[in-house]
């Protein structure tokens, strides 16, 4: 099973495309994980036996709520499911196969698209590094590396232990996946930079 993990904190206007996306997707055996904070949004959840929306308990940096989520996961994969973001039917059939065919723990696009509705933009990523917000990985991966205590960047970390113990294995998003550049942002999109090309 893979856990499908969205955070998210006072975006109404964002949650819905996150789950439509999950209903969509062409791998079978998920669930989606909503660990909601701020504003009320059952209204938005459908009734689904395979999406649960929990409060975070306590936590309160990004990188609590991430290991908050990780250990209510009942899956043996999880993925990150940010409510900001899309992803296409077969993204999470992929980075499942990924995972799999390559023996590692960790897996996400170090090449991605990001749109903020009106101009695009890709990312190119390290050969050695991946876009937190792609991330998929082994549960029991996470349960001996969790995310450290930050608001930002605690992503960044988890995938650069990763690449250290060889664990991580990248890829290109192509179709399969994009972010979403807005004025909320938790970690701003520094889209004057080399990495960064105008499509």
């Amino acid at each position: 099973m893979v856990t499908a993990l969205c955070l998210t904190k006072d975006r109404r206007e964002w949650l819905p495309q996150a789950i439509r996306c999950w209903q969509l997707q062409s791998y079978a055996d998920r669930e989606l994980l909503i660990v909601a904070d701020g504003a009320d949004v059952s209204d938005l959840v459908p009734r689904d036996e395979r999406i649960r929306l929990i409060g975070p308990s306590g936590a309160r940096t990004i990188g609590e709520k991430r290991n908050f989520g990780c250990a209510a996961a009942r899956g043996q994969i999880i993925c990150h499911w940010d409510d900001d973001d899309w992803s296409g039917p077969a993204r999470m059939a992929d980075q499942v196969a990924r995972l799999m065919s390559s023996g590692r723990a960790v897996t996400g696009y170090r090449r991605i698209r990001f749109t903020t509705g009106e101009a695009s933009w890709l990312y190119k990523g390290a050969e050695n590094y991946v876009v937190g917000l792609s991330l998929c990985y082994l549960r029991a991966w996470w349960a001996e590396h969790p995310f450290p205590h930050l608001q930002v960047g605690e992503d960044n970390a988890f995938v650069f232990a990763s690449a250290a113990a060889h664990q991580l294995a990248p890829a290109d998003a192509g179709d399969l996946m994009y972010g979403t550049i807005h004025a909320g942002n938790t970690s701003p999109r520094q889209i004057e930079k080399h990495s960064w090309e105008r499509l």
